[in-house]
C-alpha cells in the first residue's frame, strides 16, 4: 500500500491497526490508495486524527469516500471543522452562513451544481459525527432537516427574485382593502415534516400562497403583470428545477408533490384558503394524517401557521371518529401489498414490525386521541411515543421497545442508504454484504455480527409488531390502554393467588435471563430460577399490589437482560454485586418501587439505574443535590453532552426520592403522612431549583456565555404555581415567569466582554436578550433528548400570556398588574417566589409584585365576585360537573386556593417565611383571617386531598385530576392512605369534600 510505506514504521502500525477496528478494513486501505494518487495521503499522515477521521467515513460509507476524491478540497474543509466543536449540531442559522460563504465560491457555478455541492459536503460531517457517535439518532436527524430548510429557502430566494424582476412583486388586498405583500410558504411533510430526515429522503412539499392579486408589473409595463397563482406557480416550478433537476450526480433532493389537494392532478401552488377548504371537506383520511407531521419549511411561516391553525380541528377531532384506527390500519395494509411484490432481503422500513409500522402506531393513536389531549400532537416519532406513555396510551414498556426500535431501524436504514447514497431500505441477501452492515451497525467487535445483527432485527420487529397488532387487530384499544385488564376487579381470591404464582414464575425466569455471573467462591442459588422464586414471593410482602409489581419487574428484568452482564461483572460493577450476592435485599428494595407506575416507567426505560436501591439513604439537602448535579456535568464537553449528564443524574436523584418515599411503606396516620408528604415536596422542589440553576448555567453556555454566573446578570425567574409555593410532586410542571431589571442600564457590565463571533451576535435589547435565553433555558429542561427530559415548562402566566413578551421587564410586569390583570391573575402571582438569576433582585420583585397585587385588589371592589365567577368557570370547564375530580371539582383543591388567595388579597396577608398551603391556612388562622374551624376543616381536607394527588401520582400510569375509575386502581391508592376498604376511602372522600366546599361558601358567598 503506498500511502502508508511512506510513513514511519511506528505510524504505519498505528494506521494498520486502525483500520482493523474499522467496519470495513479492505474500503479503507482502498480509500487510502486512491488518496496517494491525488497526492493528499502524505500530507493528510502528518494529522493522525484527520487521518483516522477520513478512513472512518471510508469504512462507513463508499459513497462519501468517493466525494473525498472527487473533492479534495472538502478535505481541508473537514480538517477545519474537525478543529470546531465537532459535537456541536448546526442550527438553521448557522448552516444559511455556512452556504452564503460556500456559494461566494462557486459564483460561477450552476445553481443546482452549488446547492449540491454544498449538501455534499455537509453530509461528509454529519455521517462523521453519526458514525463516532458524538451525535444520537435525532440529532442527526433533525441537522439533514435543516440542511434541507436552507436549501428550500435559497432556492425560494433565487427563484423569487427572477420571478420579480419578471413581473414585479405580487400583491393582494386585505380585509380593509389596502395593498399588501403576497406572501409565499413551503410546507414540509413526511419525514422533512417532522425533522427526521434520512440522508436519502425524498423531501415531501405543498407550496402556498397567501392571496388573490397581481404583480405589481416590472418597471410598471402592463405587460408584465400576471396573477399571483401564475406568479408562484413560476416560482415554484423554478424552485423544483434547481433542486429537483436531474444533475450527471443525480438531483440535489428528489421532490415528492403528490401530497398536494388531488395528488398529480391538483395545482403546483394553492392559495391558503382554498387549501384548508379542501382538507376540511374532500380530503380523505390519509390526506389528514400526513397533516400531523406538516410544518414551515421555507418562506412565509405567518402564511403556512394560517393554513395550518386553520386544520387543526379537522386533523384532531374532538371526538375521534369510531373508524379511526381501521382507516389507519387499512392505509398500512395496501402499503404491505405493494411490499410483498419486492424482492430483496428484509425491509428495514416497510417490513412487518418496520419503521413505518411504528409511525402509523404513533399517528394512529394521535388521530384517536389528539382531539381531547393536545400534548400528544407532536410530530418527532420520539417525542410522540414518549408523550404517548406519559398519557397511557401506550404502556411504558412498549414506549421502551418501540423507541429502542425505532432508533435500531432507522440507524439500519441510514447505514444501507449511505453505502451508495441512494434511497434502499432493505437489507442485502449475500452474507458478507450483509456483514458489512452489521458491522456499520454497531457489531463489528460481535464473534458472529450476522447472527447477533439478525437476532436483533427479529427481537425488535417482533416488539414493534405485538404493539402493531394490540392497537390495530384488538379494536377495542381505541379507548386508553390498561396494563391490568378491568376484570381483575372481579377476580376471586383464588385466581389473583394463582396469577400471582404464575407470574412469580415468569420473573424468576426473567431474572434468569439476564445472567448475571457469581463471584467463583459463592455458590449458585439452589435450584436456578426456581431457587429464586421464593425470595422473590417475600420480597411482595409488603407492597401495595404484587401483581403489578410482578408484570412491571418482568418488564424491567427483559430490559435489563440486553445489558452485557459478563463485562460488568469483570468491572466489578455494582449491579452486578446485586444481581448476586445481595439478591434477596435488592428484591426487597425493588419490589415496593416496581408498584409505582411512574417509578417502573424510569427504570424500564433505564434499568441499570435500579443501583440506586443499593443503599436507601437519607433525604438529602438542596447544597447536596446541586455538589452531585454539578459533578455530573462538569467533565462533559458541549452543551448537548451537559444537558444528557443533567438528565442522567436527575433520573438517579428522582429515584432515590421515591424510593425513600415508597420504602416507607403505607400511611399510618394523617399527621405522620403530612409530614412525610411535605419533606418529599421540599426535597421535589430543591431539586427543580437545582435542575433550573444548572440548566440556565447551560443556556448562558449556549449563547456563548460559558462561565457567567447567572447571578451575574440583572434578573430573576420566578416561580410561580407548585413551584412558586415549594411543593413539587411527581410530574409537576415548572410554572416560570422570567423579569429583568429595566433600571439596570444595558448591558450590563457582565456582558460588555461577551466574544463578538459565530457563537454570538452581540446582546440585542434587554427583553430580546433574555428571550433567547428563555428559549436555550427551556431547550435544556425540556427537549427530549435520548436520556429523556425533565420538566415541562409554563411560560403562560407571563403578562398577556401567549401574545405577551416572553421576557418582561420588572415595571412592564407592575404595570399590567396594576391596570390590566384580573382578579385571577392578582391570585395566581402571589405565588411568585425567586428560584433563580439574581437573587437580590429577585426578592424586591418578589415583594414588588405582591405590593402591586394588593395595591390593585384594594381597588378591586368586585374582587369576591370576580373570583367566584372565575373558579365556577374552572369547576364548570375543567371538573364538568364531577364531584370526582379533586381538583376542579366542587370542595377540590380549587375551593383552598381560593379561599386563602381571596383572604390574603383581602386582607392584605403576605406569605409567611415557610411556604405552602398547608403553611398559609395556618398561618390564615393565626391571624384571625379565618375562624378556628374553618381553618380545621381546611387543613385536613387540603392534606387529605394533597395525599390523594401524591398517589395517584407515584402509583397510577396516568396520573391525573379524577379519582381512578378502575376499581383496581382505586383499591390500590386507598391502601396506599392506609384505609382498610375502597367503601371508607370514598366516606372520607366525601366527607372532606363537602367540609371544604362548605367553607368555600362560606367565606366566598359573604
Amino acid at each position: 500500500m503506498l500511502a502508508l510505506g511512506a510513513m514511519s514504521g511506528e505510524e504505519r502500525k498505528e494506521i494498520e491497526a486502525f483500520i482493523e477496528t474499522l467496519p470495513d478494513p479492505s474500503g479503507a486501505r482502498r480509500f487510502l490508495d486512491k488518496l496517494e494518487d491525488l497526492q493528499r495521503a502524505r500530507a493528510v499522515a502528518g494529522d493522525s486524527l484527520l487521518l483516522s477521521r477520513l478512513l472512518t467515513i471510508a469504512a462507513y460509507s463508499p459513497f462519501l469516500a468517493e466525494t473525498l476524491l472527487r473533492h479534495p478540497e472538502y478535505i481541508d474543509w473537514l480538517k477545519r471543522e474537525s478543529g470546531r466543536d465537532l459535537g456541536r449540531t448546526k442550527s438553521v442559522e448557522q448552516l444559511s452562513e455556512d452556504l452564503a460563504r460556500f456559494s461566494a465560491t462557486m459564483i460561477e457555478s450552476d445553481e443546482r451544481a452549488r446547492l449540491a455541492g454544498f449538501k455534499r459536503r455537509e453530509l461528509l460531517r454529519i455521517y462523521l459525527r453519526d458514525c463516532l457517535g458524538i451525535a444520537t439518532l435525532s440529532e442527526v436527524t433533525e441537522e439533514l432537516s435543516s440542511l434541507a430548510d436552507v436549501i428550500l429557502t435559497d432556492a425560494l430566494s433565487q427563484a423569487y427574485r427572477e420571478a420579480v424582476n419578471r413581473h414585479g412583486a405580487p400583491q393582494s388586498r386585505d380585509e380593509r382593502g389596502r395593498i399588501v405583500p403576497s406572501e409565499f410558504g413551503i410546507v414540509a411533510l413526511g419525514k422533512l415534516g417532522c425533522r427526521e430526515l434520512n440522508y436519502a429522503s425524498d423531501i415531501d412539499l405543498l407550496f402556498l400562497y397567501s392571496g388573490k392579486g397581481e404583480t405589481a408589473g416590472e418597471n410598471r409595463r402592463p405587460e408584465s403583470v400576471i396573477d399571483n397563482k401564475a406568479f408562484f406557480t413560476d416560482v415554484a416550478r423554478r424552485i423544483v428545477q434547481m433542486i429537483g433537476g436531474n444533475l450527471g450526480d443525480g438531483p440535489v433532493y428528489r421532490i415528492d408533490l403528490r401530497l398536494r389537494p388531488y395528488g398529480r392532478d391538483g395545482d403546483l401552488v394553492w392559495e391558503v384558503g382554498r387549501a384548508a377548504d379542501y382538507y376540511r371537506g374532500q380530503a380523505q383520511n390519509w390526506e389528514r394524517q400526513a397533516l400531523i407531521r406538516a410544518r414551515a419549511s421555507a418562506g412565509s411561516d405567518a402564511v403556512v401557521a394560517r393554513f395550518l391553525d386553520s386544520l387543526r380541528d379537522a386533523i384532531f377531532q374532538p371526538e375521534a371518529l369510531p373508524n379511526t384506527l381501521s382507516e389507519v390500519r387499512r392505509a398500512k395494509e395496501k402499503i404491505d401489498r405493494k411490499a410483498a411484490s419486492r424482492t430483496g432481503g428484509f425491509n428495514v422500513k416497510l417490513g412487518p414490525g418496520g419503521i413505518r409500522e411504528i409511525e402509523f402506531i404513533a399517528q394512529a393513536l394521535q388521530l384517536a386521541h389528539g382531539g381531547q389531549e393536545p400534548w400528544v400532537r407532536s410530530a418527532q416519532t420520539l417525542i410522540v411515543l414518549a408523550r404517548l406513555a406519559e398519557k397511557g396510551y401506550l404502556s411504558e414498556a412498549e414506549r421502551s421497545r418501540l423507541s429502542s426500535a425505532y432508533t435500531f431501524l432507522r440507524t439500519v436504514e441510514h447505514r444501507l442508504q449511505m453505502e451508495q447514497g441512494v434511497q434502499t431500505h432493505s437489507l442485502p441477501l449475500a452474507r458478507e454484504l450483509l456483514e458489512v452492515v452489521a458491522r456499520r451497525s454497531g457489531y463489528q467487535t460481535a464473534r458472529d455480527p450476522v447472527a447477533d445483527f439478525c437476532r436483533d432485527v427479529e427481537t425488535h420487529t417482533a416488539n414493534v409488531r405485538a404493539v402493531y397488532n394490540r392497537v390495530f387487530v384488538e379494536e377495542a384499544s381505541v379507548e386508553k390502554i390498561e396494563d391490568e385488564p378491568r376484570e381483575r376487579a372481579d377476580r376471586t381470591a383464588r385466581e389473583m393467588d394463582d396469577e400471582t404464582e404464575r407470574l412469580i414464575g415468569q420473573a424468576a425466569a426473567a431474572l434468569a435471563r439476564v445472567k448475571a455471573p457469581r463471584p467463583d467462591d459463592k455458590p449458585p442459588p439452589p435450584g436456578g430460577a426456581t431457587g429464586v422464586e421464593p425470595v422473590i414471593a417475600e420480597a411482595l410482602a409488603p407492597v401495595i399490589d404484587p401483581i403489578r409489581s410482578l408484570r412491571n419487574f418482568i418488564a424491567w428484568a427483559e430490559s435489563l437482560a440486553t445489558y452485557d452482564f459478563s463485562r460488568l461483572h469483570a468491572q466489578g460493577h455494582t449491579f452486578s454485586k446485586l444481581l448476586s450476592d445481595g439478591l434477596p435485599t435488592f428484591l426487597k428494595r425493588l419490589m415496593p418501587v416496581m408498584g409505582s407506575q411512574y417509578v417502573s416507567h424510569i427504570l424500564i426505560s433505564r434499568p441499570m439505574l435500579a443501583d440506586v436501591l443499593a443503599e436507601t439513604g437519607t433525604r438529602r439537602t438542596k447544597s447536596d443535590l446541586l455538589r452531585l448535579m454539578r459533578g455530573a456535568i462538569e467533565e462533559a464537553g458541549g452543551v448537548a453532552s451537559k444537558t444528557d449528564c443533567l438528565r442522567r443524574m436527575w433520573y438517579r436523584l428522582i429515584l432515590e426520592i421515591s424510593h425513600r418515599d415508597l420504602a416507607g411503606g403505607r400511611e399510618t396516620t394523617p399527621g405522620a403522612s403530612a409530614d412525610r408528604l411535605r419533606e418529599n415536596n421540599q426535597e421535589q422542589t430543591a431539586l427543580a431549583e437545582v435542575s433550573l440553576d444548572l440548566a440556565l448555567e447551560i443556556a448562558l453556555e449556549s449563547l456563548g456565555l460559558r462561565g457567567l454566573p447567572p447571578s451575574a446578570l440583572p434578573f430573576a425567574i420566578m416561580g410561580l404555581g407548585r413551584l412558586g409555593h415549594t411543593g413539587m410532586d411527581y410530574g409537576s410542571d415548572l410554572d416560570l415567569l422570567v423579569i429583568f431589571d429595566e433600571k439596570a442600564g444595558w448591558p450590563p457590565p457582565a456582558l460588555e466582554e461577551w466574544a463578538q463571533g459565530e457563537a454570538a451576535r452581540g446582546p440585542g435589547s434587554p427583553q430580546e436578550f433574555y428571550a433567547r435565553l428563555t428559549a436555550q433555558l427551556v431547550r435544556a429542561l425540556s427537549a427530549v433528548t435520548r436520556e429523556g427530559f425533565l420538566y415541562r415548562i409554563d411560560l403562560r402566566l407571563r403578562p398577556d400570556g401567549k401574545s405577551g413578551p416572553t421576557a418582561p421587564s420588572l415595571g412592564g410586569l407592575l404595570s399590567y398588574l396594576e391596570s390590566r390583570a384580573s382578579a385571577w391573575e392578582h391570585s395566581a402571582y402571589l405565588k411568585a417566589r425567586e428560584v433563580a438569576g439574581d437573587p437580590e433582585f429577585g426578592a424586591r420583585a418578589r415583594m414588588a409584585i405582591c405590593d402591586s397585587v394588593f395595591e390593585a385588589a384594594a381597588r378591586n371592589e368586585t374582587l369576591r365576585q370576580d373570583l367566584s365567577a372565575m373558579r365556577a368557570r374552572l369547576e364548570k370547564e375543567k371538573a364538568r360537573g364531577s364531584r370526582q375530580n379533586i381538583k376542579w371539582g366542587r370542595g377540590g383543591m380549587t375551593d383552598v386556593y381560593f379561599v386563602t388567595r381571596y383572604l390574603q388579597l383581602r386582607d392584605r396577608v403576605y406569605f409567611p417565611p415557610e411556604r405552602g398551603t398547608t403553611r398559609l391556612i395556618e398561618h390564615l388562622g393565626e391571624g384571625g383571617h379565618l375562624d378556628s374551624v374553618s381553618t380545621r376543616v381546611l387543613l385536613e381536607g387540603y392534606v387529605f386531598l394533597r395525599r390523594l394527588d401524591h398517589w395517584l401520582r407515584l402509583l397510577l400510569d396516568r396520573p391525573g385530576p379524577d379519582l381512578p375509575a378502575s376499581q383496581v386502581a382505586l383499591r390500590e391508592v386507598t391502601r396506599a392512605m392506609g384505609f382498610a376498604s375502597a367503601e371508607e376511602f370514598e366516606q372520607a372522600y366525601a366527607r372532606h369534600t363537602s367540609a371544604v366546599r362548605g367553607v368555600y361558601e362560606k367565606v366566598m358567598g359573604e
